[in-house]
């Protein structure tokens, strides 16, 4: 090949990386520049959300709470060792009759020595434990059953309000975009107004009027944009992370929810039998049941196998001397202080306030249910004058304007036309995602599944 060949395809190999360079760039910054989506926001939420990452862990910890319960049947069994000194000789190892039926060991060449080394393997293993065992796998049991549920309600309540933040982001987001462009439109008129006043075409109070209402665009502007930064923090924080500079970029969700049936007592009944809260809550009323019945139990009698076996050792003796024990041992409790009667009381009192909270938790999702229905009925209502806010709003600015270009109109109802066609704006997308979320929160109370877009 010639050096202009090899000339030649270098250039067309640095071109073509150069194409795929650009390439990647582009397809770079067009990832980048995607809209965070509501469902995108939502599995963020649900991935790394800081609440529900303990709940879950505390849910884990109790699963193994219910295994450290159930292998306390298996007893203990451990290593021990002990060295001593006394103050003068002792027997090595406990007396007994093996000892004097060799006939080389009298009494006084009993193994004897100031200086000791005992060690070997204990064990207990209980046989009745007056409903420790038992109840305590029990307890154990329905606590992770408690926890669970909870870790699943935290999942659902957290699905709900990054959804409701999401759209509280982007009504703000169309509430700056109108303001904005109210404002700049004012701040057209504020030009236009100067200028007809020095060619007396209007009077300095009608000018004064239209930097009046630019003032206040402004203001509001910067009163919006600051809520807007609030919403997109509290966003930021559900999904776990800090709020990007220069906020983040929405994607709209334009869909209008069909409303579910509004039937109470339906939507109620789902609710009781669905709710993991109230699980939680009748789970804990469970658990202060065995809590009694446990302290209750503490009265009777605790039956245990245990036993060893040890190696005494001494520097005077010429081998180690080997002992080992097994007992079945009973406890009958006689008198502890009034410590147990004071624990039945206390656990009596407990079951009644576990009573109380799972009635008043019956009472709360019944109240929400209530409270669902209302914002659905509400929400739909303000999606209509949402709609109709916006089509007058600005079919008035218009006709407002015309008449003003031709000197037919007035200041006042130009300027109060303009404020309409903006909170008309406003309106609408206020009223979408209010139904939005309406519908979401009746899936939620209504432990319906996952919600809507």
């Amino acid at each position: 090949m010639t050096g202009k060949g090899r000339m030649a395809d270098g250039m067309k190999l640095k071109s073509f990386m150069g194409l795929v360079f650009v390439s990647a760039l582009v397809a770079t910054n067009l990832m980048a520049a995607q809209p965070l989506t509501l469902e995108e926001a939502t599995q963020k939420a649900l991935s790394a959300n800081p609440r529900l990452q303990a709940s879950r862990l505390t849910a884990l910890a109790a699963k193994e709470r219910v295994k450290e319960a159930v292998s306390r049947h298996f007893g203990e069994v451990d290593l021990v060792g002990s060295y001593n000194n006394y103050e003068s000789e002792r027997l090595v190892r406990p007396i007994s009759i093996d000892l004097f039926k060799d006939p080389k060991l009298g009494f006084y060449q009993l193994p004897w020595d100031r200086n000791q080394t005992h060690y070997g393997i204990t064990y207990e293993i209980p046989l009745l434990a007056a409903g420790g065992l038992h109840e305590g796998r029990l307890i154990a049991k329905l606590s992770y059953n408690a926890n669970e549920s909870l870790a699943l309600y935290t999942e659902t309540e957290i699905r709900y309000n990054v959804r409701a933040a999401y759209r509280n982001a982007l009504t703000l987001g169309h509430a700056l975009t109108s303001v904005s462009s109210y404002e700049e439109a004012l701040a057209k008129d504020v030009s236009d107004a100067e200028l007809r006043v020095k060619t007396g075409a209007w009077a300095l109070v009608d000018a004064s009027k239209v930097r009046f209402a630019y003032e206040s665009a402004k203001s509001q502007r910067e009163a919006v944009a600051a809520q807007l930064a609030s919403a997109e923090a509290l966003l930021a924080a559900l999904m776990g992370e800090e709020p990007p500079e220069g906020g983040y970029d929405l994607a709209d969700v334009p869909i209008e929810p069909a409303s579910p049936a509004e039937d109470f007592l339906q939507s109620t009944t789902s609710a009781l039998s669905g709710r993991y809260d109230l699980k939680a809550a009748k789970d804990s009323l469970a658990i202060a049941e065995r809590k009694k019945k446990l302290a209750l139990e503490a009265f009777s009698p605790q039956l245990m196998l245990a036993g060893n076996y040890l190696t005494n050792n001494a520097p005077s003796l010429a081998d180690r001397m080997g002992t080992q024990e097994f007992g079945i041992y009973l406890k009958i409790p006689l008198f502890k202080g009034m410590q147990r009667v004071f624990e039945v009381q206390a656990a009596n009192k407990e079951l009644l306030a576990a009573k109380q909270q799972e009635y008043g938790k019956e009472l709360e999702v019944r109240a929400q249910v209530q409270d669902a229905i209302g914002r659905l009925k509400a929400a739909r209502a303000q999606l209509d004058a949402g709609k109709a806010q916006k089509a007058l709003g600005a079919e008035v600015a218009r006709v407002e304007h015309l008449k003003l270009s031709q000197g037919t109109g007035k200041m006042e109802d130009y300027l109060a036309a303009r404020a309409q066609e903006l909170q008309g704006e406003t309106g609408y997308w206020q009223g979408l995602y209010a139904l939005q979320s309406a519908v979401d929160y009746y899936d939620f109370v209504c432990a319906r599944g996952g919600q809507h877009e």
